[in-house]
């Protein structure tokens, strides 16, 4: 394990694509595949399959206001209901085993973007 330091976009930007272990300065601590480091942020385990154009615009948080209920709410009857129930079928096998797609292995865990001014300590690991 070596330590990355200075901890500055451009040095840490060079190690993408290596394992680092990283140390926030609440004490957290993160591991994973470096993916990228630009604009204050560091992503770990991107898949790079995925370009930043493809993924999805960041939903944006909405206002909470209070739902107004409806003063006609329907309520169901827990009675009998009008449809006939019908057994669930099962197959003996859920999958096709000739049907097999490789995937790829990443043994890390999901996406995590992290801010890169509340990293205390950054680590290659080998």
């Amino acid at each position: 394990m070596e330590q990355i330091y200075p901890l500055e976009e451009d040095i840490v930007s060079r190690f993408c694509g290596m394992p680092v272990y990283i140390i926030m300065k609440d004490g957290t601590r993160h591991i994973g595949m470096l993916s990228r480091c630009s604009g204050g942020k560091l992503t770990l385990n991107e898949d790079p399959n995925v370009s930043a154009a493809d993924e999805p615009e960041a939903a944006t948080v909405q206002s909470s206001k209070k739902s107004k209920k409806s003063p006609k709410s329907k309520v169901r009857p827990q009675g009998k209901s009008s449809k006939p129930e019908q057994p669930v079928q099962t197959q003996s096998y859920p999958f096709d085993p000739y049907d097999y797609e490789p995937r790829p292995y990443y043994p890390f865990r999901d996406l995590i973007t992290l801010d890169f001014a509340l990293i205390a300590f950054l680590f290659l690991l080998f």
